[in-house]
């Protein structure tokens, strides 16, 4: 009896969990969550899982970014598809404090979340470098440590581990203040940047080139230069990386469609997505993170029952070097708990359709390539109501 109580009490202790630190490591996974794309790929029959969900996979993501804060910096605005649809009183802004413990549990098991601003269908724009600096702070009030009586949090009490940029429109002005700024504001905050593979990007150069940023997720998608073709670009990019970004610790991450659906041009499919993987570390492994996949629902879902694109990457392409960072977590660790199976990653659509609102554009992004073709994920009303 004695050593039974002693088995549990060893198996109950707070193990310490390592927190992917995504400015060191390499072999991270990114995905985008809160656009729905799943629906799409299935025809509305299944839907994208609740955040939690895929935290609790057994092949979880290391980043998780949502999507998206789509209107800014006027009257400013977030998106989360399905996942949100009630708004604080007298205002524009949603109230998702109910996603407050999904974050922190997510965050409790390392996984970076960040908030991404921008996306393809959306009203944002920085008019000035003053615009730029107020805004952040706003941002630092809004989504991050910032205690402001005086702004709505949307995820409640839930402190956010930084902030992307996939500005894909609305000009390029502001952004590097906007960053350097962030930076002084929060200096742990982590700032990513999601610009198209034509380099150099039209409404994030500027930002990349004179601001900071701590990874690149760069969309070898919906473009000219797209991953597995002899246009493929990185080797660009990761001379960007090692001669001109302001960090010289930059991590770049090779972006990628995690289903036909889910862009125009440019899927892959884990096998050839992994070959370009290698290829990439090979040549210019030192600036090379991980991967990033649009998105969440479709990156853990396969249509034929088998193994999900996520999952094949995270077993046998990326070999991720985690070494904590000074974020070191600690969990429970019981004897339920680790016999427990990964909960299901999709959900049947019993009755409304999903509310698909702001997806990914191809964006022509230099002088020289401007015809791209456009592809969104634009479904029901446009603002979730």
């Amino acid at each position: 009896m004695f050593y039974q109580y002693l088995f549990l009490s060893v198996l109950c202790v707070a193990l310490p969990v390592l927190s992917f630190d995504l400015r060191k490591d390499t072999g991270g996974l990114a995905v985008y969550w809160g656009q729905n794309s799943l629906s799409l790929q299935t025809d509305e029959k299944e839907e994208e899982q609740d955040l939690q969900d895929y935290c609790n996979s057994t092949t979880p993501p290391d980043i998780i970014l949502l999507a998206f804060h789509h209107v800014f910096t006027q009257d400013p605005q977030i998106n989360l598809s399905k996942h949100c649809d009630k708004y604080f009183k007298g205002s524009q802004m949603l109230d998702c404090t109910a996603l407050a413990p999904q974050i922190q549990a997510c965050q409790e098991k390392g996984i970076k979340i960040l908030l991404s601003m921008g996306g393809a269908t959306g009203a944002y724009s920085i008019t000035d470098n003053d615009t730029a600096d107020t805004y952040a702070q706003t941002v630092v009030d809004t989504y991050l440590s910032g205690n402001s009586s005086d702004v709505l949090r949307p995820f409640g009490d839930a402190v956010l581990d930084g902030v992307d940029l996939d500005i894909e429109g609305g000009g390029d002005t502001g952004y590097a203040e906007f960053t350097n700024k962030l930076r002084e504001l929060e200096p742990e905050v982590l700032i990513t940047a999601a610009p198209q593979c034509a380099f150099p990007d039209a409404m994030l150069g500027d930002a990349l080139d004179n601001g900071w940023v701590d990874a690149v997720f760069i969309q070898f998608y919906n473009n000219f230069c797209n991953a597995g073709t002899g246009e493929f670009n990185f080797d660009t990019w990761a001379d960007w990386a090692k001669g001109t970004s302001k960090n010289p610790d930059v991590k770049l991450y090779i972006g990628s469609p995690a289903c036909q659906a889910c862009a125009s041009t440019g899927y892959l499919g884990a096998e050839k997505l992994g070959e370009v993987y290698s290829d990439a570390k090979n040549s210019n492994g030192d600036v090379l993170g991980g991967i990033m996949l649009w998105d969440a629902g479709a990156a853990y879902y396969d249509e034929n029952g088998g193994t999900p694109i996520a999952q094949q990457l995270k077993e046998s392409v990326l070999e991720s070097t985690v070494s904590g960072g000074d974020a070191e977590k600690s969990a429970d660790v019981s004897s339920d708990e680790s016999s427990a199976p990964a909960a299901p990653l999709v959900k049947r659509i019993a009755q409304e359709p999903p509310r698909t609102i702001v997806g990914r554009d191809a964006m022509p992004n230099s002088d020289d390539h401007q015809d791209v073709k456009h592809h969104s994920f634009l479904l029901g009303n446009p603002y979730g109501g």
